[in-house]
């Protein structure tokens, strides 16, 4: 009896020994850095009300954005069907930041990002132009639509600038000074009949942890028109997502104070999951340029604490 009971101990001990913690999660590592539209680029919640008093969160934007169903309907499950590396067609593998951001407050999410897309496609002539998912036809599409949403209780999301800036760099450092205008000018469209909305969340990260001249100037630009929205009686809110790249890719705080163990891409391509990285949960890229599912939450856990802090 005794050595049975010593066995099955002796078994349990080695089968536990076996068994390793697992690692925590990624987490945010960086305060915001706040300001106001008086001031040079910050962040900033300014006359935003609460994210819990949104009933709506519409978004606009790119592959960053893009849950897969471009129209504003309910999106598919986040899950991965390998090889496949999208996960319900988002260029991830799990939910994106604007998930996050929904669930937290409470909100039904309606979105309409398209991978790839630019703020104005007629200002790249080497764009494709013949299925148009540009900022601009991306609100157009929601206006036509004519949603009867609450004003007071939907805020808009523009996430735009990354594929811009790429474009930009290409055709030797060119003006970004029509798409801040294009930017403002889609929120004057938003604000408009049908829709009359007045609370909107623009975010950039146009240069991921880069920066040119043309970059530094449409931030700026940008800023400036969102000040003047703000002054004509909007609730505009700008969150600056350089800090938290920065603060990954660079010194300070570095990658290890978020968790990460890797902050290179989890996939050589986009195409397929073959030669995917041992721990996606922990590395910053999932796509080369483009987050994992725990970056896209480190995402929705700053803009929450621009909330919270600006």
């Amino acid at each position: 009896m005794y050595s049975a009971i010593a066995f099955l101990l002796t078994s349990f001990s080695l089968a536990s020994a076996t068994v390793l913690p697992r690692a925590a999660p990624v987490k945010l590592a960086v305060n915001p850095v706040c300001g106001s539209f008086a001031g040079s680029p910050a962040s900033v919640r300014g006359t935003l009300p609460p994210l819990s008093s949104f009933s709506n969160i519409v978004t606009f934007g790119d592959s960053y954005t893009d849950g897969g169903k471009h129209n504003g309907s309910a999106l598919s499950p986040p899950v991965l069907t390998k090889p496949n590396p999208s996960a319900g067609g988002r260029y991830t593998n799990g939910p994106v930041w604007a998930e996050y951001l929904a669930e937290a407050a409470g909100a039904k999410l309606m979105d309409y990002a398209v991978t790839g897309a630019v703020v104005d496609n007629g200002q790249w002539p080497t764009v494709d132009s013949t299925t148009p998912n540009d900022l601009l036809t991306q609100a157009n599409n929601f206006i036509g639509q004519f949603n009867k949403l609450d004003a007071t209780k939907t805020l808009y999301v523009l996430f735009f600038g990354i594929q811009d800036y790429v474009l930009s760099l290409n055709n030797g450092n060119s003006s970004l000074s029509n798409q801040a205008e294009n930017i403002a000018w889609a929120i004057l469209e938003l604000e408009s009949s049908p829709q009359f909305g007045k609370n909107f969340l623009i975010i950039d990260n146009h240069g991921r942890g880069t920066e040119s001249p043309s970059g530094a100037a449409f931030k700026t630009e940008l800023f400036q028109a969102l000040g003047y929205l703000q002054g004509i009686g909007l609730n505009v809110g700008y969150v600056d997502l350089s800090t938290v790249w920065n603060g990954v890719l660079g010194n300070s705080p570095g990658a290890a104070a978020f968790g990460y163990t890797s902050t290179g891409a989890c996939l050589a391509s986009s195409t397929s999951t073959a030669g995917s990285c041992a721990d996606p949960d922990h590395a910053f890229y999932w796509f080369p340029g483009n987050p994992t599912t725990a970056t896209h939450k480190i995402i929705s856990d700053y803009i929450q604490a621009v909330w919270a802090q600006c």
